[in-house]
């Protein structure tokens, strides 16, 4: 997938990138696991709650008024099943019952709204182009060797890569409840605006728990929500000079262009319960950028292609999972 054709159409470059996933999924000794964000460190429930007195630009679709809704939470990262090796790492927010007539409906007819977020406000990749070679060296260093190297040879050959692969690769393992997360990707924020999304902690301040083996990340999220519950503010970076806030490159941190954050909601994940990523869960759990209603829905090619990919990795998961659980003939 290195060469490709210089006429090559978007639609062709996606169908490219799911095949890459799909491939994975089939080659993988764990194919009910995801192709991206693969471990799941915690699956938890949390509330999400809609701040009154908004900025009236602000009071579109979910946000338009004052609510309080049930929520699920999924911790991840995103290449290692060591949580004490440098990763990126992931925080996916699903919200239950939204009062928006366009959004989607899970398998139990409940409307829902999806965020997703990592903890790096750029994405490593700003054109599909450039995603295509990546990701398949990505998913090939996860089964073998030879896939690694060819990892590291794709790097040497675009060096301009460097510098936002090794911020996001070599983060260190962090306890899930310290840290910010952002979307990267932009979305609609109604009819004439676009956003992207981050959360920060808040609450009190305590020191993060070390992380040590396998689960560390796991064990410091269960000390964490025995001090309390984890709270985080929610909102959107409003664009507001489209110049240098680009909708089709998300190597660009628009904060750092001068982008101002809107805070929107309060996440509140309550003590309590069971800090794990239960195997059932998390087969059953579907996130996707494209979980999301008209007022909020995902803009650009890179969430184009990730809408294609999480649906066709979620079918295949489930394929999976299913051929697993029917009894032998």
């Amino acid at each position: 997938m290195t060469d490709l054709p210089p006429n090559i159409s978007e639609p062709e470059q996606i169908k490219a990138l799911v095949d890459i996933n799909l491939a994975f999924a089939r080659e993988s000794p764990t194919p009910a696991q995801r192709s991206e964000h693969g471990k799941g460190v915690a699956d938890l429930r949390a509330t999400f709650t809609v701040l009154d007195h908004l900025p009236e630009e602000c009071r579109i679709g979910l946000f338009a008024k004052p609510g309080r809704f049930d929520a699920i939470i999924r911790f991840s990262n995103s290449a290692m099943q060591r949580d004490d090796k440098r990763d990126t790492h992931g925080m996916a927010v699903k919200v239950l019952d939204v009062p928006m007539p366009s959004a989607p409906r899970d398998d139990a007819g409940v409307p829902v709204q999806d965020f997703i977020f990592i903890d790096s406000p750029v994405f490593v990749i700003g054109d599909l182009r450039t995603y295509i070679p990546f990701d398949a060296a990505f998913m090939e260093a996860k089964l073998n060797l030879m896939g690694k190297l060819r990892m590291g040879l794709l790097v040497l050959r675009n060096l301009h890569l460097l510098p936002v692969l090794l911020r996001l690769a070599l983060r260190r393992a962090n306890a899930p409840l310290s840290v910010s997360y952002w979307s990267t990707t932009p979305y609609r924020l109604g009819p004439e605006q676009v956003v992207k999304y981050k959360v920060m902690p808040i609450g009190p301040n305590r020191p993060a728990p070390r992380i040590r083996g396998k689960d560390g990340r796991r064990h410091a999220l269960k000390t964490q929500l025995a001090w309390g519950p984890g709270l985080f503010s929610f909102g959107v970076i409003l664009r507001n000079t489209p110049k240098t806030q680009p909708i089709d490159n998300p190597r660009v941190d628009w904060e750092e262009q001068g982008a101002r954050f809107v805070p929107l909601a309060e996440i509140s994940i309550p003590s309590g319960q069971p800090v794990e990523a239960p195997a059932e869960m998390e087969n059953d759990l579907a996130f996707s950028p494209g979980h999301a209603s008209e007022e909020h829905y995902p803009m650009g090619a890179i969430n184009r292609a990730r809408v294609a990919i999480y649906a066709a990795a979620q079918d295949a998961r489930r394929k999976a999972a299913a051929g697993r659980a029917a009894p032998p003939e």
